[in-house]
């Protein structure tokens, strides 16, 4: 069996007015903790859409180059290159000695270093000209 008291007096508005003002309090804390929470993931946005930006430019970069290597490639004879890196802003291609590198030459001109040797041909692709071109073509 509940049983329920109920007072009638002035203690029983005390009582409703502090509860109704503490209810107030922990509503206008929570309004604020909520602010600050929505500004700080405001600013991480900003943040992840700064770094977004800047992480498409990169793949797009990587993807002029991956296509620069692969017409190098196609150019010289798959059959005929040894190795393939990237160092620093150039592309350094090791062929073999017999390796027809006039399609190179045409194509690249003066951006083409070429370095004879016994063993294999070097080839170091300047690749700052040709990224800038066709990265501002594909914006």
């Amino acid at each position: 069996m509940i049983v329920a008291v109920k007072r009638k007096g002035f203690k029983n508005n005390i009582v409703k007015a502090i509860s109704f003002v503490s209810l107030i309090l922990m509503f206008t804390a929570y309004y604020f903790y909520m602010s600050d929470e929505f500004g700080a993931s405001e600013k991480n946005e900003e943040k992840k859409s700064k770094y977004s930006v800047k992480s498409k430019k990169a793949k797009a970069i990587e993807k002029i180059i991956y296509r620069e290597a692969e017409t190098a490639v196609d150019l010289i004879g798959q059959i005929n290159v040894q190795e393939i890196k990237i160092i620093g802003r150039r592309l350094f291609i090791v062929c073999d000695t017999n390796a027809d590198l006039e399609p190179l030459m045409i194509r690249y001109g003066v951006m083409a270093l070429v370095k004879h040797s016994v063993k294999d041909i070097k080839i170091a692709i300047n690749l700052n000209f040709i990224v800038e071109s066709k990265y501002e073509k594909s914006l």
